[in-house]
């Protein structure tokens, strides 16, 4: 949470930001964000594939098929999930949303609604709409004060920033996003807990959006795990705002602005790993020589969740068959396997492995298994 990490939150062009205190928290730390796009922002949105969906996920669903993919503000509080509360927990979402959307002078469609924390326990929405016009109050072009407000267990901010130049012009990329446990995300597009906010202040259509914006999740968000526990609350926004230039899938820069969006989302997607509960090392496995990608990256889950693997990791342990039995397990064919590894001795790890089988490859990034992990998660009530 270092001045220099806030230093590079600064939002593209269009958008403003915000977080403030509401009570939701025991510690009076931040716990309510506001992000507001005036002109409206062309939005991809991506949901956890869990069956269990939070209340917000509902909502904001709801919302985007009314909005036809232009959100004008995305409300976020932390320390309460609003998740197995039934319809009173979607009745709460949708009137603060109704409440938001009246001060700001938007239509409550044009506003999605994202939480993360305890589940279980019905969202305090009044002490939310009591403190949304100091909320409203709080926001600001540099984004300050939202990255802390979705905070739960994390230790440190997670940020990204990238920049492509066209022509005389800049277009923007800024990334923010929480997440430390509970961290197993399968994101579909409008389909503890991981969210992820991604701002750009090109023209794009929304088909072109949601094209570059599917590429950068499978390959970051979709490949990591730190304790192979699906949240249901995941949520990832990607904004466009169109007060830069105008980006469309047929021309050059097209391709540019899709490999800086998903070095965006990897950025984060890293450090919410290296974050993650407990974790003391961020680890990298490669699986090469698959018959096919969903092959490959099935085997690269299947040892990322190995509580074995974890912890040989965690002990420096250089137990091969740890490995054999986690791919055994997923039911893939180990007989021309091959495995090494960088140190384990270091804080970042390489674990590379070869099915010998045929040419495609995956990546995924797992940490390891420490007792921070269970004293974490014993205690967070």
């Amino acid at each position: 949470m270092s001045g220099q990490a806030l230093s590079k939150f600064k939002l593209p062009k269009g958008f403003w930001a915000g977080g403030i205190s509401a009570g939701l928290k025991k510690s009076g730390r931040k716990d309510l964000g506001l992000i507001f796009c005036p002109s409206g922002a062309k939005t991809a949105a991506f949901f956890t594939a869990s069956t269990a969906q939070a209340a917000p996920l509902i909502v904001s669903k709801r919302h985007l098929n009314k909005n036809k993919g232009v959100t004008k503000a995305i409300i976020v509080n932390s320390g309460n999930a609003n998740c197995f509360t039934g319809l009173r927990g979607i009745k709460d979402a949708e009137t603060i949303c109704t409440t938001l959307a009246k001060k700001l002078g938007v239509k409550t469609e044009e506003i999605l609604i994202a939480s993360t924390g305890i589940i279980g326990r019905r969202l305090p929405k009044d002490k939310i709409r009591t403190k949304l016009p100091l909320l409203i109050n709080s926001l600001n072009k540099q984004g300050r004060g939202f990255p802390e407000a979705i905070l739960t267990t994390d230790k440190v901010i997670k940020l990204s920033r990238r920049s492509l130049r066209v022509g005389k012009e800049i277009i923007n990329i800024v990334g923010v996003a929480k997440g430390s446990g509970m961290i197993y995300p399968h994101l579909h597009y409008l389909h503890a807990t991981m969210l992820g906010f991604i701002f750009t202040d090109c023209l794009i259509d929304k088909k072109a959006l949601t094209f570059a914006a599917q590429k950068a999740v499978e390959d970051s968000f979709n490949s990591i795990s730190v304790d192979g526990c699906m949240s249901t609350n995941d949520t990832v926004f990607f904004l466009a705002s169109g007060k830069s230039v105008k980006i469309v899938r047929n021309q050059e820069y097209f391709k540019e602005f899709s490999r800086l969006l998903s070095e965006v989302c990897l950025d984060l997607a890293k450090a919410i790993v290296k974050d993650g509960e407990g974790a003391t090392k961020l680890v990298e496995i490669v699986i090469k020589g698959a018959s096919s990608r969903a092959e490959a990256k099935r085997g690269a889950f299947a040892i990322a969740n190995s509580n074995l693997f974890k912890t040989a990791i965690y002990g420096q342990s250089p137990n091969w068959g740890r490995v054999v039995a986690a791919l055994g397990q997923a039911g893939l064919d180990v007989r021309h396997l091959k495995a090494s590894s960088t140190s384990l001795k270091k804080k970042e790890v390489r674990v590379r492995v070869n099915l010998g089988r045929g040419k495609a490859a995956s990546r995924v990034f797992t940490s390891d298994l420490s007792p921070d992990y269970i004293k974490i998660n014993a205690a967070y009530s």
